[in-house]
């Protein structure tokens, strides 16, 4: 059961693009002729392909792959971008389709030969929901430039919020082999492992990952959770406790750490813990929030 929760405390980074709304996924013949013109102006080397317009962000990893993992206040800094993928994949995260559409069709001419042109319009429709609508672009950003790390790696998101584990798992072994350099699809491999219990899989690459930006909060929280599935609590709690006391006020961040101090013997301050979490209110969290207090002996 624990490995069901912990899923469920974890979301999948897609390369710059936001988490998913649900919507009608079968708009796909909707998709225009306009879409795959061959026209050519801006080559791939003309345009760069990270996020250099980086706001501080407590999940700084992934910061220059992913818009993902900022919040609502570091976005707003991106507001109004010198970079024009940027902005659509910024009008996408806030759910303003229109104006992310709107420019993207303004920038075909110019765009239709960068790969990473056709991937933010492809998280768009991913961010609606619209699965195969998406697949349809990151296979064209594919088609300009084959082996394409972000897309790949999008394909990967987008089989994973599906529920076909097996295909985001060969789309981001896929976007991980194309490049050894590509944070996004290394963290995705991981919370797959983990998903399925594989912690002595996830570690490694969370623990690389962690490396190279020993403050962010989500990895901490991902290496404490890999120590705390092996039964380490001893080593979980060393990194539950680095993280910013402000987090552990959510579910995904407290309910392992008071686990974690109970079996340390640390009653009084798991419970402690539990008590200033805000109850979660999505089913899986709340069936779990419901048992870590049944154990901890406050419910």
């Amino acid at each position: 059961m624990i490995v069901n929760i912990l899923l469920a405390l974890l979301i999948f980074a897609s390369c710059s693009s936001p988490k998913v709304k649900n919507s009608s996924a079968d708009e796909v013949q909707k998709v225009s002729k306009e879409s795959f013109k061959k026209e050519k102006l801006l080559s791939p080397g003309d345009v760069k392909d990270f996020i250099s317009e980086k706001p501080k962000t407590l999940n700084a990893a992934l910061h220059d792959e992913t818009l993902d993992r900022y919040s609502v206040e570091e976005l707003s800094l991106l507001s109004d971008s010198r970079d024009p993928l940027l902005n659509i994949s910024i009008y996408c995260t806030k759910g303003d389709f229109n104006k992310a559409f709107e420019l993207a069709s303004k920038l075909f001419d110019r765009y239709q030969k960068i790969p990473s042109y056709w991937n933010q319009i492809g998280n768009c429709h991913l961010n609606q929901g619209s699965h195969r609508k998406a697949l349809l672009f990151y296979n064209k950003a594919l088609e300009v430039s084959p082996g394409y790390v972000p897309s790949l790696n999008n394909m990967g998101v987008s089989y994973a919020r599906q529920g076909e584990d097996q295909k985001a798992l060969i789309a981001f072994e896929r976007a991980n082999t194309q490049s050894r350099f590509s944070k996004t699809p290394r963290y995705n491999l991981a919370k797959l492992y983990l998903k399925y219990g594989l912690a002595e899989s996830a570690l490694p690459l969370f623990n690389g990952l962690l490396n190279d930006s020993p403050t962010d909060a989500d990895l901490m929280n991902a290496v404490g959770s890999c120590y705390f599935m092996m039964s380490d609590y001893q080593k979980a709690n060393s990194y539950f406790s680095r993280l910013p006391q402000d987090l552990l006020s959510r579910a995904e961040y407290g309910l392992n750490f008071s686990i974690t101090l109970k079996k340390l013997n640390k009653l009084d301050l798991a419970k402690k813990i539990y008590t200033r979490i805000i109850e979660p209110k999505s089913k899986d969290q709340k069936d779990y929030y419901s048992l870590v207090g049944s154990q901890l002996g406050v419910q």
